[in-house]
């Protein structure tokens, strides 16, 4: 019992999924963070970071390579892990959305390279409009979220599915009942 009984579990068990992996010793070095359901963290780069369970959406800047610290039956490239690593001890920040009076809420980072955003849609008819002029993916995460462009075209989305929206692809009409998360580029 104490303060760190759920990150011992979470050792325990990935070391009952990974013997003899040293990456099992690298996890001990990491922050253990149990996020809620709509809660965020920002990592920037070289910062090791893995999933132990759950749904997450996770969005990055462009990058031309993605290195692995173990945990994993593929190559690990340890000379160029201990080059870009940042070996500092941090208290990661849990990040909440901020709702912004239309409907999005925004996941404030500082990030110059992406934004994120969620829209949680009731059956109260609502319609929220997505501008254009920037390229978008959206996501599904629950319920059914129903997109529609000016030419009156429609797709439904529903949990795991996503669509992109071209920068010329101008605003598009989203209504349902669920979630979806929204990754563009900062205006």
């Amino acid at each position: 019992d104490g303060p760190h009984r759920a990150a011992c579990a979470a050792y325990a068990a990935i070391a009952r999924h990974h013997p003899g992996d040293p990456g099992v010793v690298a996890a001990m070095l990491l922050n253990h963070v149990v996020l809620r359901p709509g809660e965020a963290l920002h990592l920037p780069a070289g910062v090791p970071h893995a999933y132990l369970g759950g749904l997450g959406v996770e969005i990055m800047a462009n990058s031309d390579n993605v290195l692995r610290c173990g945990l994993t039956p593929k190559h690990v490239d340890v000379p160029e892990l201990l080059r870009v690593v940042r070996f500092a001890t941090t208290e990661p920040a849990v990040l909440h959305p901020e709702a912004d009076g239309g409907g999005e809420e925004l996941y404030r980072t500082p990030a110059e390279e992406f934004r994120l955003s969620r829209y949680v849609l009731a059956p109260d008819g609502a319609l929220r409009t997505l501008p254009g002029g920037t390229a978008q993916i959206l996501l599904c995460t629950e319920g059914e979220a129903e997109l529609t462009d000016p030419g009156g075209r429609s797709v439904v989305l529903t949990p795991g599915r996503s669509a992109y929206l071209a920068a010329s692809a101008g605003p598009v009409r989203l209504a349902g009942r669920g979630t979806v998360f929204r990754a563009t580029t900062p205006p």
